[in-house]
């Protein structure tokens, strides 16, 4: 997986092969329906007219047409369209009925494009237009058996309809089990966000700390010392309006719907210490920090930096198999920002993070980089390995208003 701020996320081979499959499953099914619709056009029995010579079945053709064509286009969000496509196939069901036709009626190829668009109903229960959808449709559904099977025996109507009443108890459960399954990754995602700046707010003690301290030095020197006072107000002055900028910054991800990722533990001088110990558990791990940052990075900014490489050297012994080597690099990134990355040389594990669609520690790290104004960038080399890159400011962007 590649997480970047201004680009959409790179897709693996992986990625891209899924969608591909997708897509040609999606072809598949849709020419599937469409043959199956032809051919019922032109069926007939020994003694019967084909459909296609009555102007019901037409209609019903367009109906089916209807329903297929919102398969095919179907989004979240698009939920209505279900909707309409469920009332017009009951409608095309009363006009077959009030013209007592006795003809076999059109309906196969519409009956599986409906239960196709149950599940994204059910799926869905909650979306608008509400849950009415999926009722709709499964009465759709389930009267369509009545053109299918008209003038037949009271066995194969009977028949018919318990197999059309089960195939559609099995459609409405698997979309009960995605449903669940989409429910348990908000609700995971969620976790992740709430743990994260219950963290944030456990320690902004830190960084409160840190600015009024600087404050009460400037203010003791300035009594002790000639300083102009002028200058020593405006020392303090500015160090409380960086007081108050951070706070402000950190106060937004907390109210941050989105403040995913927010963890101001560590700094440039614990990377080292990180490296150390990371190099303790067998793998040859190397630091480097560029001495010229010196003091010249805000508190925020270290700690992501801590972050990031924290979060990337995670990833390494998760899912970097027989890593011999990791290198981190901390360095000057032109004149106002710093470049963190952690480069591996390990072949990707069987289910590596970028091909399970897991993450969740990537999607916070990103919002956390984009938070303080960076980038984030996480994808495999092209000589083997790993590699997670952060480009951040040396001091964070001013939140907006």
């Amino acid at each position: 997986m590649t997480v970047t701020s201004a680009t959409p996320a790179a897709r693996t081979w992986g990625d891209r092969f899924n969608r591909l499959t997708m897509r040609l499953l999606k072809i598949g099914i849709v020419s599937l329906l469409l043959l199956i619709l032809v051919v019922e056009m032109a069926s007939h029995m020994q003694g019967e007219r084909p459909p296609m010579y009555s102007g019901v079945a037409w209609a019903q053709f367009a109906t089916s047409l209807f329903a297929i064509g919102v398969y095919v286009w179907y989004r979240p969000g698009r939920k209505r369209w279900i909707a309409v496509a469920a009332v017009a196939s009951l409608a095309a069901t009363g006009i077959d009925a009030a013209v007592d036709q006795v003809e076999r009626g059109v309906g196969t190829a519409e009956l599986l494009a409906l239960g196709l668009l149950m599940l994204f109903a059910v799926r869905h229960w909650d979306a608008v237009p509400g849950r009415w959808v999926a009722f709709v449709t499964g009465t759709a559904v389930m009267v369509i058996g009545f053109r299918m099977f008209a003038g037949g025996l009271g066995a194969a109507w009977i028949g018919g309809t318990a197999l059309i009443f089960m195939a559609m108890t099995t459609v409405i459960g698997f979309g009960a089990y995605l449903r669940s399954m989409d429910k348990l990754r908000r609700e995971t995602q969620e976790e992740v966000r709430r743990a994260e700046r219950l963290e944030l707010a456990r320690e902004m003690h830190d960084f409160v700390a840190h600015h009024v301290t600087g404050m009460v030095v400037l203010a003791q020197a300035a009594q002790v010392t000639d300083t102009d006072p002028r200058r020593a107000f405006a020392d303090i002055e500015e160090a409380g309006l960086s007081a108050l900028a951070s706070m402000r910054r950190m106060v937004g991800m907390l109210r941050g719907a989105d403040g995913a990722g927010a963890n101001p533990l560590g700094d440039l001088s614990q990377i080292e210490d990180l490296v150390e110990r990371f190099s303790r558990e067998g793998t040859d791990a190397s630091c480097f920090i560029s001495p010229e940052l010196g003091d010249g990075v805000a508190p925020e900014i270290a700690a992501t930096a801590h972050r990031v490489v924290r979060e990337a050297l995670t990833n390494v012994r998760k899912h970097a198999r027989d890593a011999a080597r990791v290198r981190v690099v901390v360095a000057a990134a032109g004149g106002q920002g710093l470049e963190v990355s952690v480069r591996d040389d390990g072949r990707p594990a069987k289910g590596r993070l970028s091909d399970s669609g897991a993450g969740l520690g990537l999607l916070g790290l990103a919002e956390r980089v984009e938070a303080v104004g960076g980038r984030l960038r996480a994808q495999p080399r092209p000589e083997g390995g790993w590699e997670t890159t952060a480009w951040l400011p040396r001091v964070p962007e001013a939140p907006a208003e």
